[in-house]
């Protein structure tokens, strides 16, 4: 077998392929054997029908058949012996197929690019640590607090307002007729929340116990809910209740009552502890964000664009699952998923970037992960999902996951080396 590679741009190559004649002859020969032991031709027994009438009523089947072989049989052979390692399936030209003579063909593959990583210790980043705040600390307390509300219904008649809960009926219509995904019983809008539709709780504000009122609300031409999208919807509401947040008193009884505190201060401190955390992590975050724009700036390479496809197909789907998990479907958005990903391509070219400059620099100082690594990080995924450590793992298995969980530890770890080699300010 002979084995030529052209080089088409630094990530992308042709490899050519020739096999000889006799191995050709050789699959030609067989295929026929096969298809004659089946084959039901009207005059002959099977296995009895002469090569010629074979190749009359069955040439171009056994000719895609032997191309198709020779091409899977041959093609990771070609590719080991030159050492490539694609990151894109290949594009196949299979050339023409005749007995006697060698078969050609040719794949078009995509490979990493040749990095050269030098430099890379010793980068110059700032930050600033700072120190969790007395403001931030009382406001993450007041979070705590309206969290921990109780919804109680106003003692004395008076109109809805701002920051009231509402229990209300209400039918939507279009042009008078009656929209029916746009009806509910006793349902309770928070006003002002901006939960329900925002330009209907700001109208119901005034409204009284028992009022029963028609609100007109156009809608926008890009809101999310297509069929009402530039258009007036009537909703006739009546207010059956409102109620009004109560807030607990800040105190150390309000404190225990959340947990392992002693005291009001206890619970402070232990906010206090947590914003500090955020705050280093956030530094880390922009520490290394730095590193990555200025190994991004200083190393110019070309990148596979099959790479890119993929990567921005992931963020695609990343987008879908947070819609998702807010009951929100990507197509109610009016978004086409092509528009989307052509959107992240340049998000996801950087990050394609990121990857290759950090997978180069960890192969260069023997940063690996192991398989203990990679369950202390299924471990903590167990534990932060609440699910045992053997179903997670099982899944990851299943799912083929697993080499997506260390490339990730593999960047936290490469990254982290670097840290600890730059020059911070």
């Amino acid at each position: 077998m002979n084995i030529t590679v052209e080089e088409i741009s630094s990530v992308k190559k042709k490899v050519n392929v020739e096999i000889p004649q006799e191995q050709v002859t050789k699959e030609i020969e067989s295929f026929y054997r096969e298809v004659g032991k089946q084959a039901k031709i009207k005059g002959f027994r099977p296995g009895k029908i002469p090569k010629d009438i074979l190749e009359r009523h069955f040439k171009d089947y056994v000719k895609s058949e032997v191309i198709q072989k020779l091409i899977q049989e041959t093609y990771p052979a070609a590719l080991s012996e030159k050492d490539l390692h694609p990151v894109s399936p290949p594009v196949v030209d299979p050339g023409e197929l005749e007995s006697g003579k060698p078969f050609q063909y040719s794949a078009t593959v995509e490979v990493k690019p040749e990095i050269k990583m030098e430099g890379y210790t010793g980068l110059n980043i700032e930050g600033k640590k700072e120190s969790a705040k007395e403001e931030e600390v009382e406001e993450r307390l007041k979070g705590l607090q309206n969290l921990h509300a109780q919804l109680k219904t106003v003692p004395e008649p008076r109109p809805v307002q701002s920051g009231d809960h509402v229990i209300i009926d209400y039918e939507a219509r279009m042009d008078k007729k009656p929209l029916e995904e746009g009806k509910a019983v006793d349902f309770t809008v928070e006003i002002g929340g901006g939960r329900f539709i925002p330009a209907l709780e700001e109208k119901m504000i005034g409204l009284k116990q028992e009022e029963e009122k028609e609100i007109e609300v156009p809608f926008p031409e890009d809101y999310g809910y297509k069929k009402w999208a530039g258009k007036t919807v009537s909703f006739f509401v009546k207010v059956k209740e409102i109620k009004e947040k109560v807030l607990p008193p800040l105190d150390d009884e309000f404190a225990k009552d959340l947990g392992d505190y002693a005291s009001l201060e206890d619970l402070k401190a232990k906010l206090k502890e947590e914003i500090e955390k955020e705050k280093e992590l956030m530094l880390d975050r922009q520490l290394k964000d730095q590193m990555i724009e200025q190994l991004i700036q200083a190393n110019s390479f070309e990148i596979p664009e099959s790479m890119v496809v993929e990567q921005a197909k992931a963020l695609v789907s990343d987008t879908k699952l947070r819609l998702a998990s807010q009951g929100i479907a990507l197509k109610n958005l009016n978004i086409p998923e092509e528009k989307l990903q052509e959107d992240y391509k340049e998000v996801a070219q950087k990050q394609v970037r990121t990857f290759l400059i950090l997978e180069k620099i960890a192969a260069q100082e023997g940063i690996a992960v192991t398989d203990e690594e990679a369950d202390e990080r299924l471990q903590s995924i167990s534990e932060r999902s609440h699910q045992k450590f053997d179903v997670v793992k099982r899944y990851y298995e299943k799912n083929g996951l697993i080499p997506e969980l260390k490339t990730g530890i593999l960047t936290d770890k490469t990254l982290n080396f670097l840290l600890e080699k730059a020059n911070i300010s």
